[in-house]
């Protein structure tokens, strides 16, 4: 389950979502239960976004080599865009880290919440941090857990996937 939320909260219950949001910080919270954790594609090009719910995804064995590295906690209060690469958004009590902010919300039914604040993101081809409300372009997110793997690490199912088009308000002046 993944929400996002800025003054309003979004429930992303369904495969494809649209929202618009203001061109100020904004948080994501991932939902994990029987998962560690979530793949995620941010990019201002809508290639996965095309995708329908039951197209394959691109590479799809391939994305836990895609994988970007992250600081730890989400120091940075950032989102990375990249047209090539993927994140992974997990948790692992074994670890002493994780890729969301510092505080992971154990749910008493079991599963936890972690959280990401996006305060900018960091567009990895050129290497660049932009402010949230310096955004002009709309930004997609694509997400997917992931229910089975090989001996290998290598994705075979799905356990559930989202898209959403982030639209920005217009500013005032």
């Amino acid at each position: 389950m993944i929400r996002i939320q800025q003054d309003d909260s979004y429930l992303l219950s369904n495969y494809e979502n649209n929202i618009t949001l203001k061109k100020n910080t904004f948080k994501i919270y991932v939902y994990l239960q029987n998962m560690d954790g979530v793949y995620v594609f941010a990019s201002f090009g809508d290639s996965l976004n095309q995708l329908s719910a039951n197209d394959p995804i691109p590479g799809f064995s391939e994305i836990p080599y895609m994988v970007m590295a992250e600081e730890y906690f989400n120091k940075e209060k950032e989102l990375l865009i990249s047209d090539q690469g993927w994140s992974y958004w997990f948790y692992d009590p074994q670890l002493d880290w994780h890729r969301f902010n510092k505080k992971i919300v154990q749910i008493e039914t079991g599963g936890l919440v972690g959280k990401k604040t996006i305060k900018q993101v960091y567009v990895v081809e050129k290497r660049k941090e932009v402010k949230v409300k310096e955004l002009k372009k709309p930004l997609y997110l694509f997400f997917v857990a992931i229910k089975e793997s090989d001996n290998k690490g290598n994705p075979l199912t799905e356990l559930m996937r989202r898209k959403v088009k982030i639209e920005w308000e217009e500013d005032d002046d």
